[in-house]
Protein backbone atom coordinates (compact mmCIF):
# COMPACT_ATOMS: atom_id res chain seq x y z
CA UNK A 1 0.00 0.00 0.00
CA UNK A 2 2.65 1.83 1.22
CA UNK A 3 4.51 1.34 -1.96
CA UNK A 4 1.62 2.49 -4.51
CA UNK A 5 1.58 5.72 -2.33
CA UNK A 6 4.95 6.75 -2.91
CA UNK A 7 4.82 5.89 -6.63
CA UNK A 8 1.59 7.75 -7.15
CA UNK A 9 3.84 10.92 -5.31
CA UNK A 10 6.56 10.33 -7.79
CA UNK A 11 4.24 10.35 -10.89
CA UNK A 12 2.67 13.73 -9.22
CA UNK A 13 5.52 14.96 -8.02
CA UNK A 14 7.47 14.78 -11.35
CA UNK A 15 4.07 16.86 -13.06
CA UNK A 16 4.57 19.64 -10.57
CA UNK A 17 8.50 19.35 -12.07
CA UNK A 18 7.39 20.09 -15.11
CA UNK A 19 4.54 23.05 -14.30
CA UNK A 20 7.42 24.52 -12.42
CA UNK A 21 9.50 24.39 -16.05
CA UNK A 22 6.69 25.74 -17.96
CA UNK A 23 5.99 28.40 -16.43
CA UNK A 24 8.78 30.07 -18.50
CA UNK A 25 9.28 27.66 -21.04
CA UNK A 26 6.27 27.64 -23.27
CA UNK A 27 8.11 24.62 -24.99
CA UNK A 28 7.08 21.90 -21.69
CA UNK A 29 3.60 22.95 -21.94
CA UNK A 30 2.40 20.28 -24.29
CA UNK A 31 3.80 17.79 -22.46
CA UNK A 32 2.56 18.75 -19.09
CA UNK A 33 -1.24 19.00 -20.65
CA UNK A 34 -0.99 15.44 -22.20
CA UNK A 35 -0.01 14.41 -18.17
CA UNK A 36 -2.75 16.66 -16.93
CA UNK A 37 -5.06 14.70 -19.57
CA UNK A 38 -3.76 11.02 -19.28
CA UNK A 39 -4.00 11.23 -15.19
CA UNK A 40 -7.53 12.59 -15.93
CA UNK A 41 -8.13 9.41 -17.80
CA UNK A 42 -7.19 7.53 -15.21
CA UNK A 43 -9.01 8.90 -12.65
CA UNK A 44 -12.03 8.44 -14.89
CA UNK A 45 -10.97 4.82 -15.40
CA UNK A 46 -11.29 4.68 -11.46
CA UNK A 47 -14.14 6.01 -10.69
CA UNK A 48 -16.07 4.43 -12.94
CA UNK A 49 -14.96 0.87 -11.41
CA UNK A 50 -17.53 2.68 -8.38
CA UNK A 51 -21.37 2.12 -8.79
CA UNK A 52 -22.69 0.98 -6.18
CA UNK A 53 -23.90 4.21 -5.05
CA UNK A 54 -24.75 6.75 -8.05
CA UNK A 55 -24.31 9.91 -6.23
CA UNK A 56 -21.25 9.26 -5.29
CA UNK A 57 -20.22 8.00 -8.97
CA UNK A 58 -22.05 11.08 -10.23
CA UNK A 59 -20.11 13.75 -8.21
CA UNK A 60 -16.65 12.28 -8.90
CA UNK A 61 -17.38 11.77 -12.51
CA UNK A 62 -18.25 15.53 -12.13
CA UNK A 63 -15.06 16.35 -10.40
CA UNK A 64 -12.93 14.88 -13.33
CA UNK A 65 -15.03 16.70 -15.87
CA UNK A 66 -14.27 20.00 -13.41
CA UNK A 67 -10.18 18.97 -13.94
CA UNK A 68 -10.46 18.10 -17.47
CA UNK A 69 -12.47 21.71 -18.21
CA UNK A 70 -9.85 23.65 -16.32
CA UNK A 71 -6.91 22.48 -18.91
CA UNK A 72 -8.89 25.07 -20.94
CA UNK A 73 -8.06 28.89 -20.30
CA UNK A 74 -11.00 30.03 -20.74
CA UNK A 75 -12.73 28.30 -17.91
CA UNK A 76 -9.47 29.22 -15.35
CA UNK A 77 -10.00 32.92 -16.34
CA UNK A 78 -13.79 32.50 -15.34
CA UNK A 79 -12.70 30.63 -12.26
CA UNK A 80 -10.29 33.85 -11.51
CA UNK A 81 -12.77 36.25 -10.94
CA UNK A 82 -14.01 34.06 -7.55
CA UNK A 83 -10.42 33.99 -6.20
CA UNK A 84 -8.19 36.38 -5.05
CA UNK A 85 -7.10 38.59 -7.41
CA UNK A 86 -3.33 38.95 -6.32
CA UNK A 87 -3.05 34.83 -5.73
CA UNK A 88 -4.27 32.59 -8.75
CA UNK A 89 -3.20 33.89 -11.97
CA UNK A 90 -5.07 32.04 -14.88
CA UNK A 91 -2.53 31.84 -17.18
CA UNK A 92 -0.14 29.87 -15.09
CA UNK A 93 0.72 26.35 -15.54
CA UNK A 94 1.57 25.95 -12.01
CA UNK A 95 -0.95 27.74 -10.63
CA UNK A 96 -3.62 25.12 -13.16
CA UNK A 97 -1.72 22.37 -11.99
CA UNK A 98 -2.06 22.82 -8.14
CA UNK A 99 -6.22 23.38 -8.76
CA UNK A 100 -6.61 20.55 -10.87
CA UNK A 101 -4.41 18.39 -7.87
CA UNK A 102 -6.69 19.97 -4.99
CA UNK A 103 -9.44 17.75 -7.35
CA UNK A 104 -7.43 14.60 -6.90
CA UNK A 105 -6.88 15.32 -3.47
CA UNK A 106 -10.99 15.38 -2.88
CA UNK A 107 -11.81 12.92 -5.60
CA UNK A 108 -9.58 10.30 -3.95
CA UNK A 109 -11.34 10.99 -0.72
CA UNK A 110 -14.61 10.28 -1.91
CA UNK A 111 -13.24 7.05 -3.82
CA UNK A 112 -12.05 6.00 -0.04
CA UNK A 113 -15.18 6.52 1.09
CA UNK A 114 -16.98 5.14 -1.79
CA UNK A 115 -15.05 1.75 -1.52
CA UNK A 116 -15.82 1.63 1.81
CA UNK A 117 -20.07 1.93 1.11
CA UNK A 118 -20.53 3.42 4.49
CA UNK A 119 -19.49 4.58 7.25
CA UNK A 120 -19.14 1.08 9.28
CA UNK A 121 -17.37 -0.80 6.21
CA UNK A 122 -14.93 2.54 6.75
CA UNK A 123 -14.63 1.78 10.34
CA UNK A 124 -13.97 -1.96 9.66
CA UNK A 125 -11.42 -1.32 6.49
CA UNK A 126 -9.13 1.76 9.01
CA UNK A 127 -9.59 -1.29 12.14
CA UNK A 128 -8.41 -4.19 9.72
CA UNK A 129 -5.55 -2.38 8.01
CA UNK A 130 -4.01 -1.16 11.75
CA UNK A 131 -1.80 0.62 10.75
CA UNK A 132 -3.73 4.42 10.60
CA UNK A 133 -1.55 5.73 13.58
CA UNK A 134 1.83 4.11 13.05
CA UNK A 135 4.89 6.66 13.45
CA UNK A 136 6.14 5.31 9.47
CA UNK A 137 2.65 6.12 8.20
CA UNK A 138 2.14 9.56 9.75
CA UNK A 139 5.68 10.78 8.59
CA UNK A 140 5.57 9.34 5.40
CA UNK A 141 2.20 11.64 4.71
CA UNK A 142 3.76 14.59 6.20
CA UNK A 143 6.57 14.18 4.49
CA UNK A 144 4.58 13.91 0.99
CA UNK A 145 2.85 17.30 1.94
CA UNK A 146 5.81 18.92 2.49
CA UNK A 147 7.59 17.36 -0.92
CA UNK A 148 4.74 18.60 -2.87
CA UNK A 149 4.55 21.78 -1.59
CA UNK A 150 8.54 22.44 -2.12
CA UNK A 151 8.37 21.27 -5.25
CA UNK A 152 5.12 23.06 -6.04
CA UNK A 153 6.84 26.65 -4.87
CA UNK A 154 9.72 25.91 -6.94
CA UNK A 155 12.57 24.30 -5.02
CA UNK A 156 15.37 23.54 -7.17
CA UNK A 157 13.57 25.13 -10.62
CA UNK A 158 12.64 28.37 -9.67
CA UNK A 159 13.52 28.84 -6.14
CA UNK A 160 16.36 28.64 -3.63
CA UNK A 161 15.68 27.05 -0.42
CA UNK A 162 15.58 30.38 1.34
CA UNK A 163 13.21 32.06 -1.04
CA UNK A 164 11.14 28.89 -0.60
CA UNK A 165 10.71 29.54 3.13
CA UNK A 166 9.76 32.99 2.37
CA UNK A 167 7.51 32.36 0.17
CA UNK A 168 5.46 29.54 2.34
CA UNK A 169 6.26 32.01 4.96
CA UNK A 170 8.20 29.43 7.53
CA UNK A 171 10.18 30.89 9.81
CA UNK A 172 11.24 30.71 13.95
CA UNK A 173 8.20 31.92 15.68
CA UNK A 174 8.48 34.77 18.28
CA UNK A 175 7.24 34.70 22.08
CA UNK A 176 4.27 36.66 20.56
CA UNK A 177 3.54 34.38 17.94
CA UNK A 178 3.62 31.47 19.71
CA UNK A 179 1.13 32.66 22.23
CA UNK A 180 -0.74 33.67 19.06
CA UNK A 181 -0.67 29.92 17.90
CA UNK A 182 -2.05 28.36 21.38
CA UNK A 183 -4.22 31.11 21.85
CA UNK A 184 -6.37 30.29 18.41
CA UNK A 185 -5.68 26.68 19.14
CA UNK A 186 -8.07 27.31 22.69
CA UNK A 187 -10.54 29.30 20.74
CA UNK A 188 -10.59 26.68 18.17
CA UNK A 189 -10.94 23.92 20.64
CA UNK A 190 -14.15 25.48 22.55
CA UNK A 191 -15.79 26.12 19.34
CA UNK A 192 -15.39 23.12 18.44
CA UNK A 193 -16.51 21.77 21.63
CA UNK A 194 -19.74 23.85 21.64
CA UNK A 195 -20.49 23.07 18.23
CA UNK A 196 -20.02 19.50 18.75
CA UNK A 197 -21.93 19.54 22.19
CA UNK A 198 -24.97 21.25 19.92
CA UNK A 199 -24.76 18.52 17.03
CA UNK A 200 -25.13 15.95 20.24
CA UNK A 201 -27.89 17.58 21.29
CA UNK A 202 -29.81 18.09 17.95
CA UNK A 203 -29.51 14.65 16.63
CA UNK A 204 -30.59 10.71 18.01
CA UNK A 205 -27.72 9.21 19.84
CA UNK A 206 -27.93 6.48 17.31
CA UNK A 207 -27.02 8.70 14.36
CA UNK A 208 -24.12 11.10 16.30
CA UNK A 209 -22.81 7.45 17.44
CA UNK A 210 -23.27 5.86 13.89
CA UNK A 211 -21.15 9.27 12.24
CA UNK A 212 -18.63 8.80 15.17
CA UNK A 213 -18.09 5.19 14.37
CA UNK A 214 -14.65 6.13 12.19
CA UNK A 215 -13.31 8.99 14.14
CA UNK A 216 -13.76 7.17 17.31
CA UNK A 217 -12.24 3.95 15.96
CA UNK A 218 -8.96 6.08 15.38
CA UNK A 219 -9.23 7.95 19.02
CA UNK A 220 -9.71 4.75 20.38
CA UNK A 221 -5.71 3.90 19.45
CA UNK A 222 -4.69 6.67 20.38
CA UNK A 223 -3.06 4.89 23.69
CA UNK A 224 -0.41 7.13 25.11
CA UNK A 225 0.67 10.87 24.96
CA UNK A 226 2.89 10.10 22.75
CA UNK A 227 0.99 8.72 20.13
CA UNK A 228 -1.32 12.07 20.84
CA UNK A 229 2.43 14.25 20.39
CA UNK A 230 3.25 12.57 17.27
CA UNK A 231 -0.47 12.84 15.34
CA UNK A 232 -0.92 16.06 16.19
CA UNK A 233 2.91 17.24 15.03
CA UNK A 234 2.79 15.39 12.04
CA UNK A 235 -0.13 16.33 10.91
CA UNK A 236 0.27 20.25 11.77
CA UNK A 237 3.22 20.38 10.21
CA UNK A 238 2.49 18.47 6.49
CA UNK A 239 -0.77 19.68 6.31
CA UNK A 240 -0.15 23.41 7.14
CA UNK A 241 3.06 23.47 5.25
CA UNK A 242 0.58 22.37 2.27
CA UNK A 243 -2.37 24.16 2.87
CA UNK A 244 -1.50 27.19 4.16
CA UNK A 245 1.84 27.58 3.16
CA UNK A 246 1.82 27.27 -0.47
CA UNK A 247 -1.53 26.71 -1.22
CA UNK A 248 -3.85 29.41 0.38
CA UNK A 249 -1.77 32.70 -1.18
CA UNK A 250 -2.83 31.35 -4.47
CA UNK A 251 -6.53 30.35 -3.82
CA UNK A 252 -7.22 31.94 -1.00
CA UNK A 253 -9.41 31.17 3.03
CA UNK A 254 -12.24 29.91 1.77
CA UNK A 255 -11.35 27.81 -1.11
CA UNK A 256 -8.41 26.33 0.42
CA UNK A 257 -10.31 25.56 3.50
CA UNK A 258 -13.29 24.25 1.70
CA UNK A 259 -10.41 21.59 0.08
CA UNK A 260 -9.18 20.90 3.30
CA UNK A 261 -12.40 19.76 5.17
CA UNK A 262 -13.06 17.43 2.03
CA UNK A 263 -9.64 15.65 2.10
CA UNK A 264 -10.55 14.14 5.69
CA UNK A 265 -12.61 11.45 4.84
CA UNK A 266 -13.15 9.75 8.06
CA UNK A 267 -15.66 12.05 8.66
CA UNK A 268 -17.61 11.39 5.48
CA UNK A 269 -20.84 13.64 4.70
CA UNK A 270 -21.29 14.62 8.65
CA UNK A 271 -21.74 17.84 10.22
CA UNK A 272 -18.39 17.36 11.50
CA UNK A 273 -17.14 18.20 8.23
CA UNK A 274 -18.72 21.62 8.57
CA UNK A 275 -16.61 21.96 12.04
CA UNK A 276 -13.58 20.62 10.40
CA UNK A 277 -13.84 23.64 7.78
CA UNK A 278 -14.85 26.35 10.20
CA UNK A 279 -11.41 25.07 11.48
CA UNK A 280 -9.67 25.32 8.98
CA UNK A 281 -10.35 28.90 8.53
CA UNK A 282 -8.86 29.56 12.19
CA UNK A 283 -5.82 28.18 11.13
CA UNK A 284 -5.88 30.41 7.59
CA UNK A 285 -6.86 33.27 9.35
CA UNK A 286 -3.81 32.50 11.34
CA UNK A 287 -1.29 32.19 8.34
CA UNK A 288 -2.50 35.40 6.88
CA UNK A 289 -2.62 37.24 10.35
CA UNK A 290 1.02 35.94 11.05
CA UNK A 291 2.84 33.76 9.48
CA UNK A 292 2.52 29.18 8.17
CA UNK A 293 4.53 28.90 11.52
CA UNK A 294 1.81 30.16 13.75
CA UNK A 295 -0.54 28.25 11.81
CA UNK A 296 1.63 25.13 12.42
CA UNK A 297 1.59 25.82 16.07
CA UNK A 298 -2.58 26.43 16.29
CA UNK A 299 -2.72 22.85 14.58
CA UNK A 300 -0.54 21.19 16.50
CA UNK A 301 -1.74 22.70 20.31
CA UNK A 302 -5.80 21.92 19.01
CA UNK A 303 -4.82 18.91 17.36
CA UNK A 304 -2.96 17.39 20.67
CA UNK A 305 -5.47 19.02 23.41
CA UNK A 306 -8.11 16.51 21.70
CA UNK A 307 -5.54 13.22 21.52
CA UNK A 308 -4.65 14.28 24.90
CA UNK A 309 -8.21 14.38 26.25
CA UNK A 310 -8.41 10.96 24.71
CA UNK A 311 -5.75 9.85 26.71
CA UNK A 312 -6.43 10.97 30.26
CA UNK A 313 -9.90 9.53 29.74
CA UNK A 314 -8.88 6.65 29.19
CA UNK A 315 -6.19 6.53 31.93
CA UNK A 316 -8.85 7.98 34.65
CA UNK A 317 -11.33 4.74 33.36
CA UNK A 318 -8.49 2.33 34.31
CA UNK A 319 -8.37 3.95 37.33
CA UNK A 320 -11.63 3.88 38.15
CA UNK A 321 -11.92 -0.04 37.21
CA UNK A 322 -9.18 -0.39 39.61
CA UNK A 323 -11.12 0.93 42.48
CA UNK A 324 -13.38 -1.58 44.93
Amino acid sequence: MLETILLGAFVLGTIVVLANAAEKRPTVRPLLYMLLLGSNFYLFAAVLQVRENIALLALNLGLVGVATALLVRAVRQRLAQWLPKDGFKPESPLHMTALIFCIYLVINSLLTFAYAGDLSTLSQNIQTEGDVLELGSLFSQMLIFIAFAFLGVGFGTRRSLREVFQRLALRAPTLHELYAGIGVAFVLFWTVYGLTVLWQLLLPPQVVEQQTEVSGLIASNISTLSVAFWLAFTAAVGEEIAFRGALQPIFGMWLTSGIFALTHVQYAFTPALGIIFIVSLGFSWARRRYNTTVAIVAHFFYNFAFAAMVVFARYALDVLEMMP
